[in-house]
């Protein structure tokens, strides 16, 4: 099942940290953020789609399996984690945000233990001090539930996830720097996360 697994870096948001760019598409020591980002998935998963509502040509011409938003408005990474049902196949999906290339390079594989561990069809990241919502593994059964939060206009993955039953994989041992987004222009341009 593992050697199946889907990939989903959620990049459908509007940009409004980064001055309403496309933040997967800014340079990042060198080349767009995005790219790395790619690289590192594709070594840890079957195939690696992207969740996009801007700019669908550009992303098409770094991964092919691009998807827009079921529900218009920019709702955020909800919205993306549950158009991703609609536009794939298979049981199972990790979702990763567009703005972090030095997530761990195991971190599907220690997902998926936990998964395997526990049987929940939820297993979130925890970086040893809190919960990393945009960094998990999900099962197809819980898309109604997605749905239903943002018919409700919940739109907080957070939330969502405190409202469903789910595992902690632990990633103290790497702890927060791993997990922490470049979502600013400045962290950006500086070409590092401090």
């Amino acid at each position: 099942m593992k050697d199946a697994l889907k990939a989903v870096v959620l990049a459908g948001g509007q940009g409004s940290r980064v001055g309403y760019q496309q933040k997967a598409l800014l340079v990042y020591q060198g080349q767009p953020l995005l790219v790395p980002i790619l690289e590192r998935l594709r070594a840890q998963v079957a195939q690696v789609c992207i969740s996009a509502n801007q700019a669908l040509d550009t992303y098409r011409s770094f991964e092919p399996k691009v998807f827009e938003d079921v529900t218009e408005g920019f709702l955020g990474p909800m919205e993306g984690m549950n158009s991703a049902w609609h536009a794939l196949e298979g049981d199972w999906l990790v979702f990763v945000p567009c703005d972090n290339p030095h997530f761990p390079a195991d971190l599907v594989d220690r997902l998926w233990q936990k998964q395997q561990d526990t049987g929940q069809h939820l297993v979130v990241a925890f970086d040893g001090e809190r919960l990393q919502p945009l960094y998990c593994l999900m099962h197809r059964s819980l898309q109604a539930s997605l749905a239903a939060a943002i018919a409700k206009g919940h739109l907080s993955v957070w939330r969502w996830i405190d409202e469903n039953p789910h595992a902690l994989a632990d990633f103290s041992d790497v702890g927060a720097k791993a997990f922490q987004n470049l979502n600013t222009l400045a962290l950006i341009e500086a070409g590092s996360v401090g």
